[in-house]
């Protein structure tokens, strides 16, 4: 979950600065597509079954932003004691359990409606496509260094 983090953080980045370079704008919408369509693409949804699973999907990406924003607050903070140190800790703590529950109950929804090789598919474009992003974002800033 911190590698999503981390990568849309610099999916976010690298479009703001290409955004600047190239006059086009980041949208959200237009990512959310993008990860829409690889997802079909790759797991091999049929327009059926991606009209089944993208609501459920964009619903789990909904709660998991509310508990990332918890966190970010939280990475935010800087604790001067220990027992306050201790508080944030268990705070990020939970915030990555919740993380991970919601994850498992969301799969097992998804399972629900699509074959679970579906769903492990739909897991691993996922992953793929962050991965692309960052990689892509990461060779444009050393290109720009350059």
């Amino acid at each position: 979950m911190r590698r999503f983090i981390i990568c849309l953080f610099f999916i976010l980045a690298f479009n703001i600065s290409d955004a600047q370079n190239k006059n086009r704008h980041f949208t959200p919408e237009r990512f959310q597509a993008e990860l829409e369509q690889y997802i079909t693409r790759k797991a091999g949804l049929s327009p059926k079954e991606a009209s089944e699973f993208f609501p459920l999907y964009s619903e789990m990406l909904r709660k998991q932003r509310s508990i990332h924003d918890e966190l970010k607050k939280l990475k935010r903070i800087k604790p001067t004691t220990d027992a306050e140190c201790k508080k944030n800790l268990m705070k990020r703590d939970k915030c990555e359990i919740e993380i991970k529950q919601l994850q498992k109950t969301y799969h097992e929804k998804f399972m629900q409606i699509l074959p679970a090789g579906k769903v492990y598919d739909i897991v691993k474009a996922e992953e793929r496509f962050h991965r692309q992003i960052f990689k892509r974002a990461a060779d444009k800033m050393r290109h720009k260094k350059k």
